[in-house]
C-alpha cells in the first residue's frame, strides 16, 4: 500500500498485489529469451490484471471507493486506487 499525500488525487491510497517470484520469473525471461512476450512475463502480466478486478470487487463490495490505477496516474499499471471520498457505483 502507498497513500497519496499530494497532487490532485491527495488523500487516496494505492493498493497493489504482488508475487515476487512470479514478476521475477517473468523478467529473467524476457532478459534471456531478449522476447517481450515471453509466456513467463505474460503470465505475470495477467495474474496482475485478474488481482486488481478481484481488488477492486472486494473493496467496493467493503463499502471503498475504487479504480482502477491508471485512471488516476499512468504509471501505476495494474495497482488500485481508493479515493478518500463517497463509494463508487458497483
Amino acid at each position: 500500500m502507498e497513500v497519496d499525500s499530494q497532487g490532485e488525487y491527495a488523500g487516496g491510497l494505492y493498493v497493489r498485489w504482488n508475487a515476487p517470484e512470479l514478476g521475477e520469473a517473468g523478467m529473467r525471461a524476457v532478459a534471456e529469451q531478449q522476447d517481450p512476450a515471453a509466456p513467463e512475463w505474460k503470465r505475470y502480466a495477467e495474474v496482475v490484471l485478474l488481482m486488481q478486478t478481484a481488488l477492486i470487487g472486494i473493496l467496493r463490495l467493503a463499502g471503498f471507493s475504487v479504480v482502477r490505477a491508471e485512471e488516476v496516474d499512468d504509471v501505476a499499471e495494474g495497482d488500485v486506487y481508493v479515493h478518500a471520498d463517497t463509494p463508487s457505483p458497483s
